[in-house]
């Protein structure tokens, strides 16, 4: 992972971002075909509203190319020939997880407050019986490896409560 900090902001809407993470898998065989790599970045902030009055207006698709074509420019500012190599792009949304996920206005990790406690919420809670609890928001910060870690605790212990043996690896 690399972080540029700005000369000029990237816009999602009416709110900017003065720094672009950017992840690159060229070490990962299989995420992009021989001789191609595959990156990915994130642009942390809340901008559900901004993505959904696009949707409501009609300007989503568009506005997804025009983050996109931004970003594609950055990209190709900091690493000059670029943009005639990129084959393929995509740009999710706090509505693309609000789909899939059904998520809280979007969110892909723990919503928290700016003053919030971190907050970890059990898998088994000892109050009541036979239920358990995994998903990306049980611990901060969230997201896929805390959907993972808590899925696997969740079933460890349905297997104990149930005296079966838990068979896993990672």
């Amino acid at each position: 992972s690399i972080v540029h900090v700005l000369e000029e902001p990237l816009y999602c809407g009416d709110t900017p971002f003065n720094t672009l993470g950017i992840n690159n898998y060229s070490g990962y065989k299989g995420y992009a075909p021989e001789g191609g790599t595959s990156i990915t970045s994130i642009i942390s902030g809340d901008t559900y509203d901004h993505w959904k009055r696009c949707k409501e207006d009609g300007t989503y698709e568009a506005e997804k190319q025009k983050l996109a074509e931004s970003f594609i420019k950055i990209l190709n500012d900091k690493y000059p020939k670029t943009k005639d190599k990129i084959a393929v792009w995509d740009v999710a949304t706090p509505l693309t997880y609000e789909r899939y996920l059904g998520s809280y206005k979007g969110s892909w990790m723990t919503v928290t407050g700016k003053n919030d406690p971190r907050t970890d919420y059990p898998v088994k809670p000892e109050s009541i019986q036979n239920i358990y609890f995994a998903g990306q928001r049980m611990s901060p910060p969230g997201g896929l490896p805390v959907a993972a870690e808590t899925g696997r605790k969740a079933v460890q212990y349905l297997c104990r409560d149930s005296d079966v043996v838990f068979q896993g690896e990672i």
